[in-house]
């Protein structure tokens, strides 16, 4: 190794400047490459690089397609013994920004054998740690967890880890950035075992910036509704009953919200939360919803349409600059609801009304984009569904479909529309009406 990277104070630099992996609360981006030894940009990210420190001759590395992807699996050749962690002593301070996946990456049983080396005093700039491993290789995280710990990605699918997540709190007490999965848990036992420990973690947090987690109890939810610290909120599914007393701040500097529930909960959440400054919203709804709210088989999809009294709500948040509702068959949007819509959301970039299966002949038409081009100039995409039977044109000819949004939105520069995401799909072509082909 050459001599000026024996110098603490050099490495440090060096690390500072190339450690740019940014954390996003909703979304990480991994990639495990073949990088050098020397490579420290790789190194101050992926726990894998780091354990490459060790002397060549140590340990094996043998990579193995899975699927789509490459994972590099790690065995040792002989004991270790102290002289060989000198590299990895030398870079540990260094680090900032850890990232372990065993779905990319193996170093198990080299792990197992450097125990003993490891200790959280090894790495006492660590403020993030992404730890996507389960059950017999998760306790290695244990090396990982230090004071000085602020943002962590972690799986919590058995009781081991619920166990670790639940004094998450007192090990690392300035987290203020929590992303915990609760996926393929296994029983439902389980699952609210691990609900519970991540909702004991948050409750002894009173610095939370972001969350994101699968649910949490009534009394985690209501803690975190008082924080003036949250900005970010992700929740796969809300309490079964959620009460807010009057007197009390509810969720005071939230600006991004995202959440999967029925429409009702959805609903009443966001009647609790009007004074909520958000600036991002997106719901998912994977129940059907019918207008006696029983799930009964018929075949008219319309039943089955989020209804505009669910929607609603989100109008009086009238920062929001970006929103997106996903649900199984859509909302049920005519003029006057798209045009309510619009005006409430004056500062809206990126309004979004998907469906996952079709929409069934909805009650918007053309026209109703008017008021988006009338009430939201910083309009920068717009997804909505429309029916090309409610025409709202004299002709649905392409021409003038084309003359007319090009008229009402003089910068537009995209079109997409459902025939271009079903492109090559024979079955859900086939059931597309000509017209709307067209």
């Amino acid at each position: 190794m050459h001599r000026a990277l024996q110098i603490p104070e050099i490495v440090d630099r060096i690390c500072t400047q190339l450690d740019t992996r940014t954390w996003h609360p909703f979304r990480i981006t991994l990639e495990v490459t073949k990088a050098r030894l020397g490579d420290l940009v790789v190194l101050a990210l992926t726990l894998l690089n780091l354990l490459r420190c060790l002397p060549s001759d140590a340990y094996k590395l043998k990579p193995t397609r899975e699927l789509f992807f490459i994972k590099y699996r790690m065995k040792l050749l002989r004991p270790l013994k102290d002289a060989d962690f000198e590299r990895v002593r030398l870079y540990a301070p260094c680090i900032h920004h850890l990232f372990s996946d065993s779905n990319y990456a193996d170093p198990a049983s080299v792990l197992s054998a450097t125990s003993s080396w490891l200790s959280p005093n090894m790495f006492p700039r660590l403020q993030g740690l992404y730890w996507e491993h389960k059950a017999s290789d998760f306790d290695f995280i244990h090396h990982f967890l230090g004071p000085e710990l602020t943002t962590i990605r972690v799986l919590c699918t058995t009781r081991a880890a619920s166990k670790l997540v639940s004094g998450l709190a007192l090990r690392c007490p300035q987290l203020n950035d929590i992303n915990c999965r609760i996926v393929d848990a296994g029983s439902a036992q389980m699952v609210s075992v691990a609900a519970s420990a991540v909702s004991q973690c948050v409750r002894g947090l009173n610095g939370l910036k972001r969350l994101l987690t699968d649910i949490l109890d009534h009394a985690a939810l209501l803690h975190i509704s008082r924080l003036p610290s949250l900005r970010d909120l992700k929740l796969g599914a809300l309490p079964s009953a959620f009460n807010v007393p009057n007197d009390q701040p509810f969720f005071p500097s939230l600006q991004t919200l995202h959440f999967t529930s029925d429409p009702d909960s959805m609903c009443d959440f966001l009647k609790l939360g009007r004074g909520i400054p958000l600036l991002e919203f997106t719901g998912e709804t994977h129940d059907f919803s019918t207008p006696d709210q029983t799930v009964i088989e018929v075949s008219d999809a319309h039943d089955y349409l989020i209804p505009p009294s669910a929607l609603r709500p989100l109008f009086s948040f009238v920062n929001l600059t970006s929103v997106t509702i996903g649900s199984e068959f859509g909302v049920d949007l005519d003029a006057a609801i798209v045009t309510d819509m619009a005006r409430s959301w004056r500062h809206i970039e990126k309004p979004d009304i998907e469906s996952f299966y079709g929409t069934a002949a909805p009650r918007t038409t053309l026209r109703c984009l008017q008021a988006f081009a009338q009430y939201c100039s910083k309009l920068t995409k717009l997804g909505i569904s429309g029916d090309s039977r409610r025409r709202g044109l004299s002709d649905f000819e392409p021409t003038p479909v084309a003359m007319y949004l090009a008229r009402i939105f003089p910068g537009l520069k995209t079109i997409e529309t459902l025939i271009d995401i079903l492109d090559g799909n024979i079955e859900w072509e086939a059931t597309v009406l000509p017209e709307a082909s067209e």
